[in-house]
C-alpha cells in the first residue's frame, strides 16, 4: 500500500508542475499548445477561467472515450480534476513572471516547456490511466487505423483551429510546443531509465479490485 501512497504522491506532483507549465507558458505570451488554445477560446468566448475550460475540454473527452468504451483510470480522472484547479490557483497567486521583454519570454517559455514536460513524464510514469486526451487519441487510432502520429495531429489540428477562431492566443511557442513537448517527454523517460512502451495502465475497476483484496486480506490479518 505504501508503494500506492508513493504512486499517487508522484501522479499529484506531476499535475502540479504540469499546470504551471502551463501558466508559465501562458505568461510568455508566444503561444499556447493547441488544447490550451481551445481553453483559452472558450475562456474568451464564455467568460469561464481557463482553468474550468480545461476542465470542460477534458470532461468532454471523457465522455467521448466512455461513448467508444475506452478504459478509465482513476488518473485520468484526476488528470481532469486538477490540473485545471491549479492551473488556476497559479493564475490567482500570481507568483509567474509576465514575459514583458522578448528575452524573458523565451526563457519563460523554455521553463514552461521543460517543466510541463517533467510534469508528464512524472504523471504517465505512474500507469494509473492516460490522459483524457492521449485516450481520444488511442480510440481514434483503433477506429481509422492511422499512426499514433497523425492521429495526434489531426487532433491537435482540430483543437487549434477550434481555439483559434474562438480567440485564443495562437504563436511562435505554439508550434514550438507541439514539435518539442513530445521529445521532452521522452528525454525524461531516458533520464531516469524508464520505458514508456513497458508502463501499463491501470483502469479504475482493477484499481477498485485491488484495493478490495487489500483491505480484505489486511482485515483478516487484523482478526487473526
Amino acid at each position: 500500500m505504501e508503494k500506492e501512497i508513493k504512486k499517487y504522491i508522484k501522479l499529484m506532483s506531476g499535475l502540479i508542475l504540469c499546470s504551471f507549465g502551463i501558466v508559465s507558458i501562458l505568461n510568455a505570451d508566444l503561444g499556447l499548445s493547441p488544447w490550451d488554445v481551445l481553453n483559452q477560446g472558450i475562456n474568451k468566448q464564455i467568460g469561464i477561467t481557463l482553468g474550468q475550460a480545461n476542465i470542460a475540454v477534458g470532461l468532454v473527452v471523457i465522455f467521448i472515450g466512455l461513448y467508444f468504451k475506452q478504459p478509465l483510470g482513476s488518473g485520468t480522472i484526476l488528470n481532469v480534476t486538477f490540473v485545471g484547479l491549479f492551473v488556476d490557483l497559479f493564475i490567482y497567486l500570481d507568483i509567474i513572471p509576465w514575459g514583458d521583454t522578448y528575452l524573458k519570454q523565451a526563457l519563460l517559455f523554455i521553463e514552461g516547456i521543460i517543466i510541463f514536460s517533467l510534469g508528464s513524464y512524472m504523471y504517465i510514469s505512474t500507469g494509473c490511466g492516460c490522459g483524457p486526451r492521449d485516450g481520444l487519441m488511442v480510440v481514434f487510432t483503433k477506429m481509422t487505423g492511422l499512426s499514433l502520429g497523425r492521429v495526434r495531429l489531426c487532433l491537435e489540428l482540430f483543437a487549434l483551429t477550434a481555439g483559434y477562431f474562438l480567440g485564443g492566443k495562437v504563436g511562435i511557442g505554439t508550434a514550438a510546443f507541439s514539435l518539442t513537448a513530445g521529445y521532452i517527454i521522452q528525454f525524461f523517460f531516458k533520464i531516469f531509465k524508464e520505458d514508456v512502451k513497458k508502463i501499463e495502465h491501470r483502469s479504475i475497476v482493477a484499481e477498485i479490485k485491488m484495493l478490495k483484496k487489500y483491505f480484505s486480506s489486511h482485515s483478516k490479518q487484523m482478526v487473526k
